[in-house]
């Protein structure tokens, strides 16, 4: 800068005097304050709700929603029929309690199959060509809520599982198989009979009546092991789990339940786990428990177990979501399924599963066939969980989150 400059920016500045200096700078805090407050006060944009047009609905009068969309799901990670395992669902805590134990589900989790896939498949087949119509039933009433059910496993599948499932202009082909399913233009098959030839789950349909009762209208229950279609179709929700005798219902499920099957909006699909201990090893039906065919089964049937190997660990995987054009809730029931004896080589699992057995009150008891099995898995189970605290694994090491 040169003298010239200088001498004028210095005459500009001692020829302001402090109270002009002093209203100048109040007046640049004035604005900036001013600025501040209203920048501070700025609206934020409204976020889009998407207004649920179902909210205030009729019980049974449902309005399609057609611009609910499924998350397409992204290819499922280095997914192989021949190595990826079956998830280990551990359902179970030192301590037992009833309650209805849901948890979000992430749409892309939808459907989980595994290497037991062929597996699972194989018995559907051999039960199919025995007895069908027993396994499979799909009612006029929910006709249209299982080909829905076929057009979302129709996106959902090869998405997926591209390994398997190859989308067709009407239908679906597994790639393993060879077989192709068409529905797209309508079939003579029973949807649910292809729905469940193309999963390993067991599924039903639950359709709202107008009194708010859901009702069992369609299924594909082929691998249930202790309950069958025949006993449980037509019925609604609650009879279905009356009539199976399942613990306190009444007075600790049955309400929550019931409320939760009316407000469940297609955007929030859920999962639950629960378990068993059974006597044989039989997937689709626990011939301990009696004759399939015969009119009357039951835990009373069943000779006591003598030997560990006798003993599995059966667990399901449930999934509840609703449909967006019918509002069917469509029920999904995924087993799992082991021996007792590979399930206790798992850290913390004897001892965890010994309390959780021994946490189980009288009615639970009776429910799930206790005094059938106690003299053999108490004892193998105490074995295991002391071998293992000897090696470290205890109670108080035990990681405090369950996965499931």
């Amino acid at each position: 800068m040169n003298q010239t400059n200088s001498g004028v920016l210095r005459s500009v500045f001692y020829d302001l005097d402090s109270s002009k200096w002093s209203r100048t700078v109040c007046g640049l805090i004035f604005i900036m304050v001013i600025f501040a407050i209203k920048y501070s006060q700025k609206k934020p944009k409204k976020s889009v709700v998407k207004r649920d047009i179902n909210a205030n609905r009729k019980y049974g009068h449902w309005t399609p929603d057609y611009n609910f969309k499924t998350p397409t799901p992204p290819p499922y990670p280095n997914w192989d029929i021949n190595t990826t395992r079956p998830q280990p669902y551990r359902a179970f805590r030192h301590k037992y309690s009833i309650t209805m134990a849901i948890r979000n589900m992430d749409f892309h989790q939808w459907i989980e199959l595994d290497n037991e896939w062929l597996k699972f498949h194989n018995h559907k087949l051999e039960r199919t060509r025995e007895k069908k119509q027993e396994l499979c039933v799909t009612s006029p009433e929910a006709r249209d809520a299982a080909f829905e059910l076929l057009d979302e496993l129709w996106n959902y599948l090869p998405h997926r599982y591209p390994s398997l499932f190859q989308q067709t202009p009407d239908g679906l082909s597994n790639l393993v198989t060879g077989e192709s399913w068409s529905f797209k233009n309508g079939t003579k098959e029973d949807p649910m009979y292809i729905a469940a030839m193309l999963l390993q789950d067991d599924i039903a349909i639950m359709i709202e009546q107008e009194d708010g009762q859901y009702v069992l209208k369609g299924g594909a229950i082929m691998l249930a092991g202790f309950w069958r279609l025949k006993d449980k179709f037509n019925l609604p929700l609650s009879a279905i789990h009356t009539s199976g005798d399942v613990p306190k219902y009444k007075e600790k499920l049955q309400t929550g339940m019931e409320k939760f099957f009316i407000r469940q909006t297609c955007d929030k699909p859920v999962v639950r786990n629960n378990y068993f201990i059974q006597t044989d090893g039989n997937l689709p039906w626990s011939k301990s428990i009696g004759d399939e065919d015969k009119d009357v089964v039951g835990w009373y049937t069943a000779e006591p177990a003598k030997d560990i190997n006798q003993l599995y660990f059966r667990s399901e995987r449930q999934s509840l979501r609703r449909l967006p054009k019918t509002g069917a809730t469509i029920f999904t029931i995924r087993t799992y399924f082991l021996p007792i004896t590979e399930l206790a080589q798992e850290p913390y699992v004897p001892r965890r599963l010994l309390n959780g057995i021994r946490s189980w009150v009288p009615e639970v008891q009776d429910y799930r066939g206790y005094t059938k099995f106690k003299d053999v898995v108490e004892p193998y189970l105490e074995k295991m969980a002391d071998e293992q605290e000897a090696k470290g694994y205890t109670v108080e090491t035990e990681p405090e989150v369950y996965p499931y």
